[in-house]
């Protein structure tokens, strides 16, 4: 299904990118993509606000119904939704494509670097935006700012039918909080090993030698001009697990100047809560980096990750790690904007 994207409404104040496939990652994935799809379409039309939605689906499985088939898209003036596929040709292009099914920021890059909007949102397909948020949003943005918020995690009954509604799950109470401090409530403490002390004193170090940032859950919710995403190249275009790569950018942005703003309570982002270990929780950290030293998956170190922002902070101006071909940009790509549709199971 093809269309041209001038006949698809308003053009948008804010494009908002998220990767995706239908493979179930982490549990009731359709579920909790809908509600994330439903609480986008159902503010921008509250709120008057044109919103373009990409979906990067990232080397669909050949078993499963493609994204536009499997949900419902409310498609209007307001809500623009656009679905841009990555084959699997080329996902297999890269290292450890048997490893890893989708490379989540380097799909990110594909839907920031196609964007319509001047400012875009990289987020997650489970998240929902407070109203407080979305009207500041809507209120205007600065140009060469950097946006950032906690992140409030919910347990949403995403197995009933029907589905929660957004507004319903915006007003659950809040299993943790991830703040500019970490997590919140903290996990239970553990006994430290000798061998964790290098770290400990790593950690201590960074907190004079870098800047506070606001990088917990950051991959939830980076928002800022399109221009200053070019002028970052996007994510660093690693075929790595995704863990810490969300968080250069914003060393990175400070670096070039970038105004870094960290909203507050009630501007939040709410987490849709997914399995254990299938993406980081506190409680589900040792799980998910067990699976990835057991299949063998690479991934950013801590201490890689703190050398690196070292040595963002230390230099000048934007320092990118991609070339001019960030995003797949010589790609062609096949892009479906999904018509009005009560398809898909929920």
């Amino acid at each position: 299904m093809e269309a041209e994207p001038g006949r698809m409404g308003d053009e948008p104040g804010l494009t908002v990118v998220a990767a995706s496939r239908n493979d179930e990652h982490g549990g009731h994935l359709l579920a909790r993509m809908q509600v994330f799809v439903n609480g986008l379409a159902e503010q921008s039309e509250r709120f008057g606000f044109p919103l373009e939605l990409i979906v990067v689906e990232w080397n669909p499985p050949a078993d499963r119904a493609l994204l536009v088939e499997a949900l419902r898209w409310p498609v209007s003036a307001m809500f623009q939704p656009r679905i841009i596929t990555v084959p699997r040709e080329v996902h297999s292009s890269f290292s450890n494509a048997n490893l890893l099914p989708l490379y989540q920021m380097i799909a990110k890059n594909v839907g920031i670097r196609r964007a319509r909007a001047p400012f875009v949102l990289a987020t997650n397909i489970d998240i929902l935006l407070s109203d407080d948020l979305f009207e500041l949003i809507c209120a205007g943005l600065k140009p060469k700012a950097l946006y950032r918020v906690d992140r409030r995690d919910v347990v949403a009954p995403l197995q009933r039918d029907p589905l929660p509604s957004p507004a319903e799950c915006r007003a659950l109470p809040a299993l943790r909080r991830h703040g500019i401090d970490g997590t919140t409530p903290k996990p239970s403490p553990t006994t430290r090993r000798l061998q964790d002390l290098p770290q400990l004193v790593g950690a201590i170090l960074d907190r004079v030698a870098l800047p506070r940032l606001h990088t917990s859950g950051c991959g939830d919710f980076t928002l800022t001009s399109r221009e200053v995403w070019a002028s970052l190249r996007g994510y660093p275009e690693w075929p790595i697990f995704s863990w810490q790569l969300d968080g250069l950018p914003l060393y990175q942005a400070f670096a070039g100047g970038v105004q870094m703003i960290n909203l507050a309570d009630p501007m939040v982002a709410i987490h849709l809560e997914h399995s254990l270990g299938s993406g980081w929780t506190p409680e589900g950290s040792s799980a998910l980096f067990d699976r990835l030293r057991r299949a063998g998956i690479p991934y950013l170190s801590t201490r890689e990750y703190r050398a690196i922002a070292r040595k963002l902070v230390r230099g000048r101006g934007f320092q990118p790690f991609n070339g001019d071909d960030w995003g797949l940009a010589s790609q062609e790509l096949e892009a479906t904007y999904p018509q009005h549709s009560a398809g898909g199971r929920y």
